[in-house]
């Protein structure tokens, strides 16, 4: 059996990639091409392989992408987003940070890396050259997502909303810059959606800390005091800026944040 392009491989080597192709598989596992080719022993060493040889692309044990067979040279690489998306599988995940930063516009940096927030995985991947850093954070950090798609693929994203308020807790650049972003940011967005997501987030410093950033770039008091009443009556204060841990300064009692520089 003969295919162009694939003239190097053996007989059982083209039935698979050839099988999982036409039935549109994106990843070949383990398990599929035990299914395919009946022994398991034959499989996996198939498996290791084919990626040697550049014809899969490893996304973690026993788990590959294909590469097309149009593919000049198996030069070929989807697009980063797709890759995490399938690293994570079926796992609750989204793709953020200095990712939605980028993409949402609010710096001109372009991120080194893909950052992907999930209920399981934490490290660092690297696959074809490209970092992945997978960081594991609560399910009730899951929310103010979106869907996106990209080759097919649905990708999923923070929403521009969901990205202000990650902003806030992991920010890039100066404490200034946060500012100066949400004041860019403030007549393009839903604020009735941005009070609601910071509400809701674990974290009554990030919910201070945006209460007063957000009365700063001028959003009125009538979405701002839900926010408030988040914030509890405990009398316990919080630097606003997280990048300097001295806590002199005056004091805010509204926000309960101590004016740190």
């Amino acid at each position: 059996m003969k295919i162009a392009g694939y003239s190097e491989l053996s007989k059982d080597a083209v039935y698979l990639l050839s099988r999982a192709e036409f039935e549109k598989q994106k990843v070949i596992t383990n398990e599929y091409a035990v299914k395919v080719l009946g022994s398991y022993r034959k499989a996996t060493s198939m498996l290791d392989n084919l990626s040697k040889r550049n014809r899969l692309i490893q996304l973690k044990r026993g788990q590959y992408i294909i590469v097309p067979l149009k593919a000049p040279n198996q030069l070929w690489m989807p697009n980063e987003y797709v890759i995490a998306a399938l690293w994570m599988d079926n796992i609750p995940y989204y793709i953020g940070y200095t990712s939605m930063y980028s993409y949402w516009q609010f710096t001109e940096q372009v991120p080194q890396s893909v950052t992907v927030l999930n209920t399981e995985k934490e490290g660092i991947k690297n696959i074809k050259n490209v970092k992945f850093i997978a960081i594991k954070v609560s399910p009730k950090k899951i929310y103010g997502t979106k869907k996106i798609k990209i080759e097919d693929q649905d990708i999923s994203i923070s929403d521009k909303e969901r990205t202000l308020v990650d902003f806030i807790f992991r920010p890039m650049g100066s404490w200034e810059n946060v500012q100066s972003v949400i004041n860019a940011q403030i007549s393009s967005i839903d604020i009735s959606k941005l009070i609601s997501y910071l509400i809701k987030y674990p974290s009554a410093a990030v919910r201070k800390r945006g209460g007063l950033l957000l009365e700063k770039a001028g959003v009125s008091q009538d979405y701002l005091n839900t926010l408030k009443k988040s914030i509890g009556d405990k009398n316990t204060y919080t630097n606003f800026n997280p990048f300097i841990s001295s806590r002199k300064g005056k004091v805010n009692t509204e926000w309960k944040l101590i004016i740190n520089g």
